[in-house]
C-alpha cells in the first residue's frame, strides 16, 4: 500500500482567513479517495520550526516578516480586512478572506525571501515546500494538488 501523502499547511493557531481558506481550498480540489492526510500546524510548533531551521530560514506572519524587513504595514488595515465585511456573519474564518487582504499583505510577502523568511501561509507536501505567503487561486491548487499527487504514485 502506497504511503499517504501529506499535505501540511503552516499558519497561525488558531487559523487566521488566509491559512484557513487554503486549507478550505485543499480539501475541496484533492482528489477524493485519495491517500492523503491534510494537517494544520502553527508557524511556532515544534515541526515548523524545525523545517525552518532545516531550510535555514524562519517561518511566521506578515508581522514577523514587516518588522524583520523594516517594512510599514498598516496593522489597523489588515485586522479590518481580516476581520471580514462588517455585518457578514462568519462561520468560520476563510468567510472573512478578501482579496484585499492578500494584496494589503502583498509587500511583506515579496519581502519574506530577503528577510530570511516563509510567510504565513506555508503549504508544505510530503516535507516540500511548495507555496507560501498568500492564497493562491482554485486553479493553481487544483494544477500543484494534480502535479504533487501524480508525483507520489496517484
Amino acid at each position: 500500500m502506497k504511503k499517504a501523502v501529506d499535505i501540511l499547511v503552516i499558519g497561525t493557531e488558531p487559523p487566521c482567513p488566509r491559512c484557513d481558506l487554503l486549507g478550505l481550498l485543499l480539501q475541496q480540489e484533492a482528489p477524493e479517495g485519495g491517500n492523503w492526510v491534510l494537517r494544520h500546524c502553527a508557524f511556532d510548533a515544534p515541526e515548523a520550526v524545525q523545517l525552518g531551521t532545516a531550510l535555514r530560514c524562519r517561518i511566521g506572519t506578515a508581522g514577523h516578516v514587516a518588522s524583520a524587513a523594516d517594512i510599514h504595514m498598516d496593522r489597523e488595515e489588515v485586522y479590518r480586512l481580516a476581520a471580514g465585511p462588517s455585518g457578514k456573519v462568519a462561520l468560520r474564518p476563510a468567510d472573512r478572506w478578501s482579496p484585499e487582504l492578500d494584496r494589503a499583505l502583498e509587500p511583506c510577502r515579496l519581502a519574506a525571501p530577503a528577510a530570511g523568511f516563509l510567510m504565513t501561509p506555508v503549504l508544505v507536501i510530503d516535507g516540500r515546500v511548495v507555496h507560501h505567503g498568500n492564497v493562491p487561486q482554485r486553479e493553481s491548487i487544483a494544477a500543484l494538488l494534480r502535479k504533487e499527487l501524480r508525483g507520489a504514485g496517484f
